[in-house]
């Protein structure tokens, strides 16, 4: 019997953000330290545009994980697709992409889908789907 896909809806992480901002704090410190005021404000401004583009460029969408039998297949959904009871399992994973996980960790997980890279943070997802995921991608042993 095949399992249930694991569906992942993805929303923007606020500890991404707070991450990102922590790093141009010190980045900003460390400029005006070397290069004074115009320094710093240089890459307040820089950084901050930057931050935010790279903010806004999450991947905010809906994630279907599917075990196959000797892989794992991923596919993004569109908003019509999920709905309560529209995924049964047996969809045609002929769109899918291969998923990789190269980051397993307490808070992170690092996954390729396809050629797309997204983290996914302690609040960019549902806890209860998380913990499968680490479940799917965890190897004892190594």
């Amino acid at each position: 019997m095949l399992k249930p896909p694991i569906i992942l809806p993805i929303v923007l992480s606020k500890y991404w953000l707070l991450a990102q901002c922590a790093l141009l704090i010190g980045l900003v410190a460390l400029s005006y330290w070397v290069g004074g005021k115009l320094a710093a404000v240089a890459m307040l401004v820089l950084g901050g545009g930057l931050g935010w583009r790279g903010y806004l460029r999450q991947p905010k969408s809906v994630l279907s994980l599917t075990l196959t039998a000797l892989q794992v297949q991923g596919r993004w959904l569109r908003e019509s697709q999920h709905e309560v009871g529209a995924l049964t399992g047996n969809e045609d994973l002929s769109d899918a992409d291969q998923v990789r996980c190269d980051y397993l960790g307490p808070w992170l997980i690092g996954l390729y889908v396809g050629t797309q890279r997204v983290w996914l943070w302690p609040d960019s997802a549902p806890h209860k789907g998380l913990r499968e995921v680490r479940q799917l991608f965890h190897r004892p042993g190594r």
